[in-house]
């Protein structure tokens, strides 16, 4: 994988450091380290500061998008999303909407949302903080703010992480990989350990 980057973005890094930004769960937690990644890049390695702006402006641009459709979800009007699924998003993130609404303040509702998508974690990003918010009652240009708050101190927090210990890009780059895979791996298998459980309890629905 990595050499397929190497030998068709060499001369254009920046683009890998984006497209690779622009994917739901990996993100900035990925995008930073790989564009510190001397062993990927070698001369061709992103200064600190480009990696970090291209890794921001790659995670903000579709953030806008992901409000608009769930708020497109919350009003039932997503005609071009099967009514199912749009349920069963609504349904996956209704705890942490409800968790959400619970604090007393709009202030507090975007402190909430903007620490929730700083933390550099699988499934803490700005796609699920997105849905989150756009599923919430807070107003659009204050979920984009809070978004873009939480996702400027995640950048932070991995671009320090990456240059702080010298060389740990590309090891970094690694273990996160592998934590996003585990994350996958365990969500697809408790969504099957649930398909089965409720087959079990409703078999004329099988």
């Amino acid at each position: 994988m990595f050499e397929f980057f190497a030998d068709n973005f060499s001369s254009c890094v920046a683009l890998a450091v984006l497209l690779v930004a622009l994917c739901p769960a990996v993100e900035s937690k990925i995008a930073i380290p790989f564009a510190l990644s001397v062993q990927i890049w070698g001369e061709n390695v992103l200064s600190p500061v480009t990696a970090f702006l291209v890794s921001y402006v790659g995670c903000m641009l579709p953030v806008a998008l992901v409000i608009w459709l769930a708020r497109k979800i919350k009003n039932k009007t997503c005609g071009f999303v099967c009514e199912k699924y749009s349920q069963k998003v609504s349904d996956r993130y209704q705890m942490r909407v409800k968790k959400l609404g619970e604090k007393n303040s709009t202030l507090q509702k975007c402190v909430f949302l903007a620490s929730f998508v700083a933390v550099p974690l699988p499934m803490t990003g700005i796609y699920t903080g997105g849905l989150i918010g756009g599923l919430s009652n807070l107003k659009f240009w204050q979920v984009f703010a809070s978004i873009a708050v939480g996702e400027f101190v995640s950048c932070l927090v991995v671009l320090l992480i990456c240059v702080l210990f010298e060389n740990s890009a590309f090891y970094f780059l690694i273990a996160t990989l592998i934590i996003c895979a585990l994350v996958l791996i365990y969500n697809i298998l408790l969504n099957l350990f649930v398909k089965l459980k409720s087959k079990k309890k409703n078999p004329e629905n099988i």
